[in-house]
């Protein structure tokens, strides 16, 4: 164990514990798969204002683009240029024909997410960028044209996350953008240049900023994530963003869906009443059912100070439940970014992963060493001095199904060369278990394959969707219930950018264990209600407003 570990274990006072130390979890294969982007950044210019030229972002996004029906994905190079690699359908990719028109090697590129935004049955992908984003039509994957000034979504600033839903449930996905402080530089007295944006999709291939909809000051954090999530289960999407405190600290916002009205659209600012209004080093946001109790919670990454689970009580509140759950990391030097629920081992629970760096503190008294000068950053005065992009224990959390998590061992999924930022889902091979693909900050990004219980695996089944009229081609945010003979209930909704600069695979997928499929619930947005039963395991189905298909 790396003198790093041993220091998380002494900052953390417990032990690391699996009930799988006979098997690795996950394994690197980025060689073998093909996958050698590079990702370079650059924290400061100057250690006194670090946060002038600095762009803390990554990005990788998966999506079927050649519709041949292996996941391909794209990542983002911040300073190198991005990436389209092709899945290939054998376990391995190639850097595809058509990734050079997406490269964009003059423009520093964060995070990425893919969506049909003008439903012709292709995905479309949308870049964040330290200044203009662009989107990128998909020509029925012989092409992409940039249509970033027709569609009128070149938003400028420091572009992180971005996030598809269709809000007003016109048939069409509207697109909610973060951006971080300090663009160009850090001017506090003006932080207009800095603001989220909001735009609508008029149907026709434009878009219309509707910013104004969510007022002014609350668009003026430093936004790093946000998510599209019915948090109050009445089927419409709600908002919820994720921001860093340090520069303007309006905390972490959530936006309760009210219908049409209010010059345009309703969204009520419910934060504080809700419990959700955490101010805090807000970075990367996963949302997901994880105690399987019908609703959905919310996980949220922080800087030093604990990592933040709000669990969702039902009636339109939160708690934080982080310190129970064992999931706060609190370390006092833990650096939290990209996040995500996923069922990592099919029991039907779901699992969560943080990615994560440290300080210099740390480093200095675990005897690392700093081989990059330009990682260093100066700390505002309440942590001291020193960096935070030192390599430090990523977490995987295990879930015990009683409203807490496990830690599982580090040498069993994660070995790596630099410390981690960005995160993203996706089952590449299609054997039926979540793989991820992991940004290595200023170095590389890697791919990661799920390799759990080889000899006993779990059953699983995963769902994609296909909406159609008033249910957009993706069919973002509908929600599929699996109810199993052992009595355990899950519910997933599916959902098109989450966590800090992530495209998750468009896929729901639900781990089993040793169960039997008793019914399978769709609900869409327009609140249609379809029931299946006799639904295979281990199988991907395609669910339609009409049937459900599945794979032989």
């Amino acid at each position: 164990m790396s003198s790093v570990a041993i220091l998380l274990l002494f900052l953390c006072g417990a032990s690391w514990v699996s009930a799988f130390d006979d098997t690795i979890l996950f394994r690197d294969v980025s060689a073998q798969a093909g996958i050698s982007a590079s990702h370079r950044a650059i924290w400061h210019e100057d250690v006194p204002v670090p946060y002038d030229g600095a762009y803390l972002a990554a990005g990788s996004a998966w999506a079927d683009y050649d519709k041949d029906g292996w996941v391909d994905l794209f990542v983002s190079g911040n300073l190198d240029p991005n990436a389209l690699y092709r899945n290939k359908g054998d376990g391995a990719f190639s850097v595809s024909e058509l990734s050079e028109a997406l490269s964009l090697p003059d423009t520093p590129s964060g995070g990425a997410v893919w969506a049909d935004y003008d439903n012709d049955g292709w995905r479309d992908l949308y870049v964040l960028n330290n200044g203009a984003n662009r989107l990128f039509r998909n020509l029925a994957g012989a092409g992409f044209a940039d249509v970033t000034a027709s569609a009128g979504v070149g938003d400028i600033g420091k572009g992180t996350s971005a996030a598809w839903g269709d809000y007003d449930e016109d048939g069409h996905l509207d697109l909610y953008v973060t951006n971080w402080s300090c663009y160009p530089e850090c001017e506090l007295v003006d932080f207009s240049r800095n603001r989220d944006a909001l735009y609508h999709n008029n149907g026709d291939g434009s878009f219309t900023d509707v910013s104004g909809l969510l007022g002014f000051e609350l668009l003026l954090g430093a936004g790093f994530a946000v998510s599209w999530v019915d948090y109050d289960d009445d089927r419409d999407l709600d908002l919820y963003v994720v921001n860093d405190k340090v520069i303007n600290a309006v905390g972490n916002v959530l936006w309760r869906n009210d219908g049409p009205g209010c010059t345009g659209w309703c969204f009520t600012n419910v934060s504080a009443r809700a419990g959700a209004d955490a101010v805090v080093h807000g970075m990367g946001l996963a949302t997901g059912d994880y105690d399987n109790d019908g609703d959905l919670d919310l996980y949220f990454s922080n800087m030093i100070g604990a990592m933040v689970l709000l669990e969702n009580l039902g009636d339109g509140s939160f708690v934080d439940s982080a310190d129970y759950a064992g999931v706060a990391y609190r370390t006092g030097a833990a650096v939290g970014w990209g996040t995500a629920f996923f069922d990592y081992d099919n029991d039907g629970w779901l699992d969560l992963y943080l990615a994560a760096t440290g300080t210099a503190a740390v480093a200095s008294k675990s005897g690392a060493q700093l081989e990059n000068p330009d990682q260093l950053y100066g700390m505002p005065a309440e942590y001291g001095s020193g960096g935070m992009h030192f390599i430090y224990p990523d977490m995987l959390y295990h879930n015990q199904r009683n409203g807490s998590f496990r830690a599982i061992d580090q040498s069993l999924f994660n070995d790596r060369a630099a410390a981690t930022m960005g995160f993203s889902t996706a089952d590449y091979d299609r054997d039926g278990r979540v793989d991820f693909a992991l940004t290595w900050w200023n170095a590389a990004h890697r791919l990661f394959r799920n390799t759990a219980h080889q000899g006993r695996r779990n059953n699983w089944i995963a769902f994609e969707l296909e909406g159609g009229g008033a249910i957009d081609r993706d069919a973002i945010g509908t929600r599929v219930q699996v109810v199993t003979d052992d009595g355990l209930s899950q519910m997933r909704e599916l959902k098109s950018g989450s966590s800090l600069g992530a495209g998750n695979e468009l896929v729901l997928h639900f781990g089993l264990g040793d169960a039997e499929i008793t019914r399978v619930i769709v609900s869409w947005l327009d609140g249609a209600l379809h029931e299946y039963t006799s639904v295979p395991l281990n199988r991907r189905c395609r669910i339609t407003l009409d049937a459900m298909t599945c794979s032989p």
